[in-house]
């Protein structure tokens, strides 16, 4: 009987897809065939979650709950590049890991920041301002278990490639390099040699599988150590931290192929991984680890959609038992679910179409709360959050209120004939030289480098804004004294001006004070200052309330500024 025509392509296509059936099937559980989890840690109190979804062109944003205040409210803290591959959390440190930007950059990026509160406006911002802290990259390949926060750093797990869990040995090419080849192997060398240690990826034969640590006596290079015994046979893991008699350590729970139904829970202690055995749930996977109640609190998937919640105990000898907590329905735990540890409970973190899903669990009764969609407060910012702020303003104010009678009988309506403003680039440089005092009492005060300082201007950000604010407030205060008993603040006496009424006199003590609170407001809200440039004297809203100005002679006779404004007209 003739072959029908195509029976050699069919049959060598059901050959490649048994051979790639096999190959694959060691690491079947890691294939991406779900909906992607929500890429969430907690350090505690300090919860990290990365928002997917967002306008790509403005980066992957990393929101921050207080876990004391609870998931109603979280703000954004951090923006990355690129959708992140892991996120780890200790304190109130936070670890993001990109993936590999393109075929010219194939390393994995960690970049790293912290969370610090804002004692003006009690919110919290991350640490450095507008920057990462960048760590020396992870290699592209093999995959990735995830990352686990520790005191030292954090801790990366790395799959057994397929080749190594097949029991396969690679053998390499040792036959003579191409000149060409060899030329360009050396100029290679030599860009790598003169990279810096961020850009480094660590030199380790990751066949199988491998863990990365930074430690406290190296921060410029990973470590590599071996992963736990017997883990090339893996085919579900998970890492996170749990609670041990050493503290919070990194923890991982994992299945392999050798064992049936028993799994391992290995914790990471004094540079090595701890395994020991338990049982788990029949027909589940593992989810997530985390800390609670000072212990390791499994999260495992039924195939049903079910998440169920068991606390890892001593079991008999060296194996471990579960005890069961509870278990949160597919309805609130949905596909993209995961779990994170919070000192108030466990708290199961989930999003859809219409953005992120928080429950909070029993950490005793294993009850679970309502769900709560948080609201982004990362945009609700007034200035009168600002305690310092809203002070100044009400202060001025009211002073203006207030002072007004004594002013009017002090102080003429109009100004003088004559009356020669300070040009408003002597005034600009007056003001740098007045901050100068107030940005070195802020930069100790707030314990802040010189950049930060600058960010906290530029930035706009109302929790990074209270060291200028604070500034500001200093600045004000200091060339308001000055200008009060001397007519002049540092700056005004260099550049040759000095604070006088608008008839050229000197004026009185209320005048200028008066002047010093309302320039405040103007410093504040700078847009207030655009009457400087629209008065033919120079004069904002704290010279006309107060009826004063900026001028550059020491004192004006206004019968001599009359009789020469008389002398114009006749002329």
């Amino acid at each position: 009987m003739p072959r029908m025509p195509g029976t050699t392509t069919r049959m060598f296509a059901i050959v490649a897809a048994w051979i790639l059936f096999t190959v694959a099937a060691p690491a079947a559980s890691f294939v991406e065939d779900e909906p992607r989890p929500v890429l969430a840690a907690s350090g505690g109190r300090h919860v990290f979650v990365s928002m997917d979804g967002g306008d790509v062109t403005a980066g992957f944003e990393i929101m921050h709950f207080d876990g004391e205040s609870g998931p109603a409210a979280g703000r954004i803290v951090a923006r990355v590049p690129r959708r992140p591959e892991a996120i780890a959390a200790f304190g109130d440190r936070c670890w993001v890991v990109l993936p590999p930007f393109d075929a010219d950059n194939p390393q994995r990026e960690v970049v790293s920041f912290k969370v610090e509160r804002n004692p003006a406006t009690n919110l919290w911002y991350a640490s450095p301002v507008g920057r990462f802290e960048v760590l020396p990259v992870l290699p592209r390949e093999p995959r990735l278990v995830g990352v686990a926060g520790d005191a030292d750093g954090p801790v990366a797990v790395f799959l057994p490639s397929q080749r190594a869990a097949r029991g396969i040995d690679r053998e390499r090419d040792e036959s003579p390099m191409p000149a060409e080849d060899a030329a360009v192997d050396d100029a290679t060398e030599k860009v790598d040699d003169a990279s810096s240690p961020a850009d480094e990826e660590p030199e380790a034969d990751l066949d199988g599988g491998a863990t990365f640590l930074i430690g406290s006596t190296n921060r410029w290079k990973w470590s590599v150590e071996s992963p736990p015994l017997e883990f090339l046979q893996v085919r579900d893991a998970v890492i996170g931290v749990g609670g041990t008699p050493e503290g919070v350590r990194p923890v991982m729970a994992w299945t392999d192929d050798r064992d049936g139904d028993a799994a391992r829970l290995s914790t990471w202690e004094e540079g090595g991984w701890r395994s020991r055995s338990f049982m788990p749930a029949p027909a589940t996977r593992p989810l997530a680890i985390v800390e609670s109640e000072g212990g390791v609190l499994l999260a495992s998937r039924t195939e049903s959609g079910d998440v169920l919640l068991d606390y890892v105990r001593p079991g008999d000898g060296d194996d471990l038992s579960l005890l069961r907590l509870g278990s949160v329905a597919a309805g609130v735990a949905g596909p993209r679910a995961t779990v994170v540890g919070v000192a108030m409970g466990p708290w199961i973190v989930d999003a859809d179409e219409e953005g992120l899903r928080i429950a909070v669990v029993d950490p005793l009764g294993g009850s679970v709360g309502e769900v709560i969609r948080p609201i982004d407060e990362t945009g609700e910012f007034s200035l009168i959050h600002f305690p310092l702020t809203g002070i100044a303003m009400i202060s001025a104010l009211m002073a203006a209120l207030l002072l007004r009678p004594w002013i009017e009988r002090a102080a003429p309506r109009e100004p003088v004939p004559g009356l020669r403003p300070m040009p408003l680039a002597r005034r600009i440089a007056a003001l740098c030289i007045d901050m100068v005092p107030g940005a070195m009492v802020t930069i100790v005060a707030f314990d802040i480098d010189p950049a930060e300082f600058v960010e906290s201007f530029r930035s706009g950000d109302p929790e990074t804004a209270a060291p200028a604010v604070f500034a500001i407030v200093v600045t004000a205060v200091i060339a308001g004294i000055g200008e009060v008993f001397f007519d002049r603040s540092l700056g005004k006496a260099i550049v040759g001006g000095r604070v006088t009424s608008i008839d050229g006199t000197r004026g009185t003590a209320v005048q200028r004070g008066l002047r010093a609170l309302l320039k405040m407001i103007v410093l504040l809200l700078p847009p207030l200052a655009l009457l400087v440039v629209i008065d033919p004297l120079g004069r904002g809203m704290p010279e006309l309330l107060s009826r004063t100005c900026v001028t550059t002679r020491e004192r004006i006779d206004p019968s001599a500024a009359e009789a020469d404004s008389g002398d114009q007209k006749a002329d």
